[in-house]
């Protein structure tokens, strides 16, 4: 009978040939020279249509955009002794006249009920002030005409400005350029006004101030006078679209006694369409040329726009000089921008955080030889396959022979050359597409009829293509903002060059952060140059599905192809992807039970992995604020197996007795929704004992880990296991009839199963109870607190909220 094994040497190997090539612009990174129609707001860096109040305009026209509004649009008290300032041409400012000066307070508010969210445009004549605490100006959206309900600001002569709502201050800043004749929000009130004495207004003249809500939680101030600010209202959701900054409410206005009211209020309008350019830059390495679309400049470059999730208007990203010519496409090279065309106003306008343009990833393919990959059967003398259950555990070592024949057979290179691929396959399809590591032989002598040394041996290891993920650095930022999980996943493993990957549906229904909250060029999740491709695979499935499983299956749906890597949700049933939730073989005790031989184990040893944590806390971060979001969760039964006078009748199979905190310290966590969902998670898998089997039998083809098998008791309850790990070795036993080589086999496999329902590897090497369960412990000791890069300056930074989940 033929040997079910099957040891391909040098078969065609998709590998990644050249690497993905990204070109980033936000932030500072706009080029000044380059702006039509388009504002970049000072405190953000967000791009938008230019304001009309910005145009030279403003001043000399009242009609179309720059339309002012005016008495007639307040209801105003008192209602009498107000006319009309026109100090330019651009429309009337409201005057005061009355007969005593403002003695009372005077109010303002518009007759028409304005949009959500609606942008204004605030002017007025600055002046100084001898009432303490020197305000000049309260203004905002509600309908009660006051700062009781609704968002408001109140500003001061000083150049500080408040921000309330609903009543209540929330914070103060300044909005005349931080001077040191100015307010300076960092600095104690007290010993800024000289002891009581008069503070003057930054400047005496007139005083326009924008007032933008945008960016889904934000409120952008910024005035003439040099300073600005942009309020993040905390009490908004990061990553949720459509929320309500300002109301859908009149605009009012308060001029606190005995200020003199000079005033003029507008409806913000934007230009209609806009164009703004990166700076220049050039790619890494000349663009891949396609010569038959552009034989000139090259396949056009990807692009990507990373914005607000609520964006009105559009946007039109594209990318000039993409390519280079001429047709050689070698350096030098030539500058490369990109462009944003917005679209939108008078009343809209898209807001953009900033853009990459990039050239993705080249695959390309290993070579086989003349003759075809080489059967590497013939020369084994021993093979062992050992499969942990970590990403990329799968590894097999091959013992061989003759390597002078190997050679001959068209393994060239055979005692030097690394990175060669090897297949291995059983009798149900392949199950390694590996890369081999350096060979390591001895030397002896011994020659046969033929001539080739027989006693020369050879091992030759392969491990799976994650060796290929570790080994992949990348040399340009990758933003992740804005993707969804499915799409960051498959992402990354395209950049690494690994073509099979399957994700669940699942991961499509979770975006990972809003697109680059903060200004600067910093993007809340942004691969670095240096990081290695393996790191941002396991990080994503770490961070976001910590309870799927995470690693290489054999490809079920065509056995012949590569295996697939797969981040699988336990709830995923696809019956070609998905994790079986049926057992594919059921094992026996004996033989008399068995249906063949092969389907007796021959020993069982089962071991308890105590629970990794009974207290949950993950730390995230406000991407605007830069505060900690803190979310802690502690369950009732967990909170009952952290209580050591539980008696011993009445304790859980997860009870500790003591406190076991574990901390997930991640800055790329924006929102509150975000940390509850690690939190969730995390509480899936670690607050659980969790028990693993360890059985003896032949190799069982077409199981692999994370597959189901049914160990026979001959008791009526037999065990269901999903398999985390394997090892053992295939040996040949004899030869049979008139072969001339062995062609019978004995392989003897220890298998690890795990009785929960739990899909999640345990992520520690080892194949078997003794290993898994020391580096289990080790793990455990060492894993109290996962800190990623920048986690401990948020952990020392202000709570920005705290929430207990149920």
């Amino acid at each position: 009978m033929p040997i079910p094994l099957s040891l391909a040497l040098d078969p065609p190997q998709a590998r990644l040939k050249t690497d993905a090539m990204s070109v980033l612009v936000s932030g500072r990174d706009w080029s000044p020279s380059n702006w039509q129609d388009i504002w970049v707001d000072p405190i953000t860096n967000t791009c938008m249509l230019r304001p009309t109040c910005f145009r030279p305009e403003w001043s000399t026209t009242s009609t179309g955009s720059y339309a002012k509004l005016s008495l007639s649009d307040f209801t105003l008290t008192p209602s009498s002794d107000w006319s009309n300032h026109q100090p330019d041409g651009g429309g009337d400012f409201m005057h005061y006249r009355g007969p005593s000066g403002n003695t009372s307070g005077l109010r303002g508010k518009t007759t028409s009920t304005l949009p959500t969210n609606q942008p204004m445009v605030v002017e007025w004549f600055g002046q100084p002030t001898t009432v303490s605490p020197y305000a000049i100006l309260e203004c905002g959206w509600s309908s009660s005409g006051d700062g009781s309900t609704g968002v408001s600001l109140r500003f001061y002569a000083d150049g500080r400005a408040e921000v309330w709502k609903a009543g209540l201050i929330l914070s103060t800043y300044s909005i005349g350029g931080n001077r040191p004749d100015y307010f300076n929000p960092f600095h104690p009130a007290t010993t800024q006004f000289g002891g009581g004495s008069t503070p003057q207004a930054p400047r005496t003249g007139y005083i326009q101030t924008v007032l933008i809500p945008f960016r889904d939680r934000e409120l952008l101030v910024v005035s003439s006078l040099g300073g600005g600010f942009s309020h993040i209202f905390q009490d908004l959701n990061e990553n949720e679209g459509g929320l309500t900054i300002t109301d859908n409410a009149p605009f009012w206005f308060y001029v606190p006694a005995p200020n003199q009211a000079n005033l003029r209020f507008a409806v913000l309008k934007y230009a209609a369409t806009g164009t703004i350019f990166g700076i220049p830059s050039t790619w890494r390495n000349a663009p891949p040329l396609n010569l038959t679309q552009d034989p000139v400049h090259g396949v056009d470059a990807q692009i990507e726009v990373f914005q607000a999730k609520t964006v009105a208007g559009t946007l039109t990203p594209n990318v000039m000089n993409p390519g280079n010519p001429p047709t050689t496409n070698t350096p030098p090279l030539l500058p490369v921008q990109i462009r944003l065309v917005l679209d939108g106003g008078p009343d809209v306008t898209p807001f953009a955080y900033g853009a990459r343009a990039h050239f993705d990833a080249q695959q390309g393919s290993t070579v086989a030889p003349t003759s075809g990959p080489v059967d590497l059967l013939p020369f084994t003398t021993g093979f062992d396959l050992d499969v942990s259950d970590t990403v990329g555990g799968t590894r097999a070592s091959l013992s061989l022979m003759q390597p002078s024949a190997i050679e001959s057979a068209g393994g060239a290179g055979i005692a030097w050359q690394c990175h060669r691929s090897l297949q291995v396959a059983d009798e149900v399809g392949l199950i390694l597409d590996g890369i081999c590591e350096p060979t390591h032989w001895t030397d002896s002598f011994g020659y046969d009829d033929e001539g080739y040394d027989r006693n020369q041996d050879l091992v030759l290891e392969a491990r799976d293509p994650w060796k290929l993920a570790e080994e992949m650095v990348f040399s340009d930022p990758v933003p992740l903002d804005g993707l969804t999980l499915a799409d960051a996943y498959r992402l990354v493993a395209s950049m690494i060059g690994l073509p099979s990957v399957y994700v669940s549906p699942a991961a499509s229904g979770f975006i990972l952060s809003d697109a680059g909250s903060v200004s600067g060029g910093n993007w809340n999740i942004m691969i670095d140059v240096g990081d290695k491709g393996s790191y941002w695979l396991d990080r994503l499935h770490q961070t976001y599905a910590a309870t799927w499983f995470h690693g290489f299956r054999p490809n079920r749906v065509h056995p012949s192809d590569p295996p697939v890597l797969c981040l699988i949700d336990p709830a995923d049933t696809d019956a070609d992807y998905g994790l079986p939730v049926t057992p594919s073989v059921t094992l026996y005790r004996k033989v008399e039970e068995a249906t063949v031989l092969s389907t007796v184990y021959r020993s069982l040893k089962r071991q308890v992995l105590e629970p990794e944590t009974n207290d949950i806390w993950v730390i995230g971060c406000d991407p605007r604020s830069r505060k900690p979001i803190v979310v802690h969760l502690q369950t009732t039964d967990m909170a009952t197996d952290a209580d050591p006078s539980v008696p011993p009748e009445s304790r859980s199979r997860n009870w500790l007795g003591f406190l076991r905190k574990y901390g997930w310290v991640d800055p790329t966590l924006t929102s509150d929704a975000a940390c509850q969902h690690v939190a969730t998670i995390l509480a899936g898998r670690l607050p659980f004992a969790r028990e693993i089997v360890e059985f003896e039998c032949e190799f069982q083809p077409g199981i692999w880990r994370g597959d189901l098998v049914s160990l026979d008791r001959g008791e009526g309850d037999p065990l269901q296991v999903r398999i985390k790990a394997f090892r053992g070795s295939f040996e040949h036993v004899g030869t049979f009839g008139d072969a001339t080589s062995p062609d019978g086999l004995w392989r003897p496999f220890r298998y690890i199963g795990e009785l929960t329902p739990h899909v999640s590897p345990l992520d520690v090497t080892g194949s078997n109870v003794r290993t898994i369960g020391l580096n289990w412990n080790l793990c455990k000791a060492v894993s109290k607190q996962r800190l990623f890069a920048g986690g401990d300056q948020v952990s020392r930074r202000p709570i920005h909220s705290l929430t207990a989940l149920p």
